[in-house]
């Protein structure tokens, strides 16, 4: 299967996380893609095909678009201009393609004067493939202009996330909510970090609200939840019934001793429970993680994840290591103005 290089925009919400959960979504939708690199912080470019570059889109909770990857240049406008020739707008429109438009979209306070490039090279096409005729509802082929700090990536648009793609399953909306409930979108960077292949289990020991186990339930995951308190529980239920009708595996439950069989679960992703709002009474969070591991390494398959969100203060390599489990990876999150949640990825 041929593959060619595309190009993605990333949230400039959180710093490392968007460009990691896209370089694990890849690799679950396609194993043989090769991410090559981050330009500017935002913009990642990856060798895949055009199906796993759409699915992508939709997948991934911090990428915003993608698009076939046909000519980069310096963020300059003459050297923008310049570089969209003949051969270029040839690589661009597929045979038989009848109408087009011309989309740029600048980042970073990049100064370029986007609607005059959107004209001109509007005015290119037209000239140079007559026979196309300009749409600005249903084109067939999206002309796309997106400048970074850096550089300027060219080519046909492929696929754009829907806009409040989360808004009906951002915490505060669900059934029931509690003041520490993660919000969708982290929630499924997470699962995503887990690099799960299709259908497989995931327990989230903590499960709270439910929405880690909602995001790998629409991602087509076997879910399992366990929550400590059952008032908890019952409303995470309610939750898993508006947003994932039919799945009801939580069980009110201890993370220090999870009642699966050893090896039965693909990963682990999870929230703990620390500081005002903890479920589990009288433990520290460290020993609390300790215990926690111990259990989850017995129930988690040979080179499973464990992702999980812990306090920025918290050091998990000690405690991680005397489990058997090393960190792949790790990135610093900041939610609010209190609070400063650190993603881990650890390996069995």
């Amino acid at each position: 299967m041929s593959r060619e290089t595309y190009f993605f925009l990333l949230s400039g919400e959180y710093e490392g996380l968007p460009a990691a959960e896209l370089r694990s979504t890849l690799r679950i939708l396609d194993p043989d893609c090769e991410f090559l690199y981050v330009a500017s912080g935002r913009v990642a470019a990856a060798k895949t095909v055009e199906k796993t570059a759409r699915e992508a889109v939709i997948r991934a909770a911090f990428t915003k678009l993608s698009g076939k990857l046909v000519i980069e240049v310096p963020t300059d406008e003459k050297a923008i201009l310049n570089s969209v020739g003949e051969d270029v707008l040839r690589a661009i429109f597929p045979r038989g393609a009848k109408t087009f438009m011309v989309r740029g979209k600048r980042i970073q306070g990049v100064e370029v004067n986007m609607p005059r490039l959107e004209r001109i090279i509007g005015a290119k096409v037209l000239e140079k493939m007559p026979w196309l005729k300009v749409s600005l509802t249903k084109p067939d082929v999206t002309v796309f202009i997106l400048s970074s700090r850096e550089k300027t990536f060219i080519g046909p648009l492929v696929a754009v996330k829907p806009r409040k793609f989360f808004a009906d399953r951002i915490a505060g909306r669900r059934p029931f909510s509690l003041p520490s409930a993660m919000q969708p979108d982290f929630s499924r960077a997470m699962v995503n970090l887990a690099e799960v292949s299709f259908e497989g289990r995931i327990l989230d020991p903590f499960a709270g609200t439910g929405g880690i186990l909602i995001e790998a339930g629409l991602m087509e995951y076997m879910v399992y939840g366990v929550e400590f308190k059952d008032w908890i529980a019952r409303g995470g239920l309610r939750n898993l019934e508006r947003y994932i009708p039919g799945r009801k595996d939580v069980i009110v439950g201890d993370a220090r001793a999870l009642m699966f069989r050893e090896e039965c679960f693909d990963a682990i992703v999870t929230d703990p429970p620390y500081g005002r709002s903890t479920t589990v009474p009288d433990e520290s969070i460290s020993t609390l993680l300790s215990k926690f591991f111990q259990e989850g390494t017995r129930v988690l398959k040979k080179k499973g994840r464990i992702v999980l969100a812990v306090p920025a203060d918290i050091d998990l390599k000690e405690i991680a290591s005397k489990h058997g489990l090393r960190i792949v990876e790790e990135h610093t999150a900041r939610v609010h103005g209190s609070l400063t949640r650190r993603v881990v990825v650890l390996e069995k």
